[in-house]
């Protein structure tokens, strides 16, 4: 098994992005669907289309924080199609930051290379830094997407006070 471990700095504060990220996986924790999710890997080389993508399963629950502070989510996700591609077994959570205004984003779990001895040794050549750029891909697109909701609940709080107060 080889771990992963990547954050992501958010522009949102910690109760927000918690709450965001709770809202977006509870339905799918809770009814034990789950969703196709494309991973990506840029290449920055081939520009913005440019890349390695590889459809997964992904399935979401709910995991248990000792301190009662953070609300860990299990992530799990295997490959659509065959192929020689990591299931990968983990935790996503919010985790606070000094900042008050931010917070991290913060994926944590173990994957297992495919085809035995030459999988693992083209994870120890190449394979663990597609797994950390394809983990940095995902949580830049978690984060950016609870940023969005925490811009767009700003923006409507000013709206609503602008129009009392105007």
């Amino acid at each position: 098994m080889t771990e992963l471990y990547q954050r992501y700095f958010l522009r949102c504060p910690y109760n927000r992005a918690k709450a965001f990220l709770a809202r977006s996986l509870e339905v799918l924790a809770d009814s034990g669907l789950s969703e196709i999710m494309q991973l990506r890997v840029p290449i920055r080389q081939l520009g913005e289309a440019g890349g390695l993508h590889k459809d997964v399963v992904v399935t979401y629950n709910g995991a248990l924080d000792p301190l009662h502070f953070d609300q860990p989510w299990r992530i799990r996700w295997v490959p659509r199609d065959s192929g020689p591609y990591p299931s990968f077994d983990g935790t996503l959570t919010v985790r606070a930051d000094e900042d008050y205004n931010g917070s991290i984003l913060e994926l944590h779990g173990e994957y297992e290379p495919p085809l035995g001895a030459a999988g693992l040794l083209f994870d120890a050549v190449v394979g663990t830094r597609i797994a950390s750029a394809t983990a940095r891909e995902l949580l830049r697109q978690i984060g950016e997407q609870l940023e969005r909701q925490y811009a767009d609940e700003e923006s409507a709080k000013q709206v609503s006070h602008d129009s009392t107060h105007g």
